[in-house]
């Protein structure tokens, strides 16, 4: 069901606000109005081709009611960047063509050759970012990026980010996925509930409803499977360095309420912006069964919400990473807690990520259906050191506590010995 603000005379109610303006501005379709009028600050919508990207983009950066906010007619600066000049030229065409009615108007000023729109203290900027030092210099209230996954990072990393500062601006990413780079882990980070100011879309190019069957069939006549799981359906392809196979078809699960069983928790503790992240397994049927995950809390609370949820489930065995937690792990061991602790290193590591894998591979283990979760385990990526050694971790700047807590569940549920029993 649609959000009450995208109900048809909503639409139509705003269609008539530009119908009164006397300038040619589109209709959104209901996809398109829930993405533009999402009050997130930071959006990113990964999208098979041809859904209306482009359209979409220029439609938020005019800005109104009808279209979001934020925009020239909301007396915003907007910067609008692409990574070519025929990308940023389409942008351009939509602007100049919805407003040209505008032309000669009090407060109207364009200028074609360095791609600037003002009107009435709103203004539009439209740059190719293929260069990121080429988009610097002054401050937006939005910025838009169009096919970041073929931007280079410091697009946004480097040069967006302080261009936002000044007035507290807000960002939107578009693209079709490339593969699992730095775009996938912005979708995963805007796909993150913890994320609050963040909100993620993913969806295929069927979703367009002006798209037509022919249309569709001579976009994909000559694409391989790959490119069509890409460049349609919008899906984040493993890259070379991907860890984890078969995610989908192993995380299906939903929580479930406690049940008397054999269990076993893996911990994986907060360390500064980390989560701490606690995951319950089901020793019999190796499936996954409940989870927590929290970060900002003191010690104390954290400590009460693994009792809280020891308490609910009654877990044998409690495996919990021990790197500068060791005092903590003692501490709940006094407490009567059943904590045995796995100090990671760069030796004992790569086994117990290794395990997890074959697990996934040969279907042993099921998980929750839970977008963290599986995002983690899609970003999770194997690197080879200087001595031939893998190594495994999260991309910079993403998170992997939920991987290694699963990793510990299922270190307790396939290796460890039961040592306790409850009645």
């Amino acid at each position: 069901m649609l959000p009450s603000y995208l109900h048809e005379p909503a639409l139509e109610y705003r269609y008539e606000k530009l119908r009164a303006k006397s300038l040619p501005l589109p209709l959104p379709y209901p996809l398109q109005s829930e993405i533009l009028l999402s009050p997130a600050l930071r959006k990113v919508i990964a999208s098979g081709r041809q859904v209306g990207k482009t359209m979409m983009a220029s439609m938020s950066a005019i800005g109104g009611e009808q279209y979001g906010g934020r925009g020239l007619f909301d007396a915003a600066h907007v910067h609008l960047s692409s990574t070519s000049q025929d990308q940023s030229d389409m942008f351009w065409d939509y602007i100049t063509t919805w407003l040209g009615d505008l032309i000669g108007t009090p407060g109207f000023y364009k200028n074609e050759g360095r791609r600037i729109i003002k009107y009435k203290g709103g203004r539009i900027k439209v740059k190719t970012g293929r260069n990121p030092d080429a988009l610097r210099g002054g401050n937006v209230d939005k910025l838009i990026l169009d096919e970041c996954a073929y931007l280079d990072p410091r697009a946004w990393q480097q040069v967006g980010i302080p261009m936002l500062a000044v007035r507290d601006g807000v960002a939107e990413f578009y693209s079709t996925p490339k593969r699992r780079n730095w775009f996938f882990e912005m979708w995963a980070r805007a796909d993150d509930p913890a994320n609050t100011h963040w909100q993620a879309w993913n969806f295929s190019t069927l979703e367009n409803p002006y798209l037509s069957q022919t249309a569709l069939d001579l976009l994909i006549q000559d694409m391989t499977e790959d490119d069509y799981q890409q460049e349609i359906m919008a899906q984040f392809l493993a890259g070379a360095g991907a860890v984890f196979r078969y995610i989908d078809e192993r995380a299906t699960l939903q929580r479930c309420e406690p049940y008397k069983g054999n269990f076993v928790f893996g911990v994986d503790w907060a360390m500064v912006k980390d989560f701490t992240v606690i995951v319950v397994m089901d020793r019999d049927s190796r499936r996954m069964v409940d989870y927590d995950r929290f970060n900002g809390v003191d010690w104390n609370l954290q400590y009460g919400r693994l009792w809280t949820l020891f308490n609910k489930w009654k877990p044998q065995t409690i495996i919990a990473e021990h790197n500068a937690m060791g005092p903590a792990i003692e501490e709940l061991q006094r407490q009567g807690l059943p904590v045995e602790s796995f100090l990671t290193t760069a030796q004992s590591k790569p086994p117990l990520i290794e395990s997890l894998v074959l697990a996934f591979d040969r279907g042993e283990i099921d998980v929750l259906d839970d977008p963290v979760l599986k995002g983690e385990l899609m970003a999770f990526e194997r690197k080879v050191g200087s001595t031939g050694r893998s190594q495994y971790s999260a991309p910079s700047g993403m998170h992997d506590d939920t991987v290694i807590a699963l990793a510990l569940a299922w270190h307790g549920a396939s290796v460890r010995p039961m040592r306790y029993s409850f009645l």
